[in-house]
């Protein structure tokens, strides 16, 4: 069995590294706003570098998580052993005070999980709202928003700049480098437009006619081809 402090060393060593797949997740969210050679070439390697790292993040994140209840039962069962230690001996106000102690964290833990649910909350309520490409993309925006709030002096959720999470996560959706999120928009009324219509049937004749949106939504899919 792995000792405490091999443990701790396995949480720090996860935690570092979905602090880089996050940061190597933003690198390529980028990347799609960036001037591209061929639209084609750009769009495929984005959405593949975004896929690739979201699995890995996802595996990071549930790794991390694991050995943090690891942590979590090697100091519940050091303190059983103390505590029962201390009953042996007759030490009964040690005893009554870890006790205590014991159930101040309870508390804390319950307030803390409280406010983060109502935090959640209400991140889900204006998510709700959004039309994201599939359930992941919602989950990943949700994950992304929630890393970004914290609680002002009064205890409200706000983002780290001081907007509200309204204005945040509004402005979190119209930014072009997280438009692979979301369905892609379409245009219709005068003007150009980025699809033909044939029969109820969209067809487009041309790369050039899809928009940068679209172009990675089909690279994501599978379904882009040169016509």
């Amino acid at each position: 069995m792995a000792t405490e402090a091999e443990l701790n060393e396995q949480v720090a060593k996860l935690t570092q590294q979905v602090q880089q797949l996050t940061v190597d997740l933003e690198a390529a969210k980028k990347a799609v706003t960036t001037p591209p050679d061929t639209e084609t070439l750009i769009a495929t390697k984005v959405a593949e570098a975004i896929a690739d790292i979201k699995v890995k993040l996802d595996g990071a994140y549930k790794a991390r998580d694991e050995a943090l209840q690891k942590v979590a039962e090697f100091e519940r069962e050091k303190n059983e052993a103390i505590k029962a230690q201390l009953l042996a001996e007759g030490k009964h106000k040690e005893l009554s005070e870890m006790q205590l102690a014991e159930k101040d964290a309870k508390i804390k833990d319950l307030e803390k999980a409280n406010t983060e649910l109502a935090r959640n909350n209400e991140v889900r309520t204006h998510l709700a709202g959004l039309e994201f490409r599939n359930e992941k993309a919602s989950d990943l925006a949700f994950r992304e928003i929630t890393n970004e709030l914290v609680r002002n002096e009064q205890g409200i959720w706000t983002h780290k700049s001081g907007k509200s999470i309204s204005e945040f996560i509004k402005a979190f959706a119209s930014d072009e480098s997280q438009s692979f999120l979301f369905k892609p928009k379409t245009s219709s009324g005068g003007g150009s437009t980025a699809h033909h219509s044939t029969k109820g049937e969209q067809k487009p004749t041309s790369l050039l006619n899809l928009s940068n949106a679209e172009i990675i939504k089909r690279a994501a899919e599978g379904t882009l081809r040169n016509n």
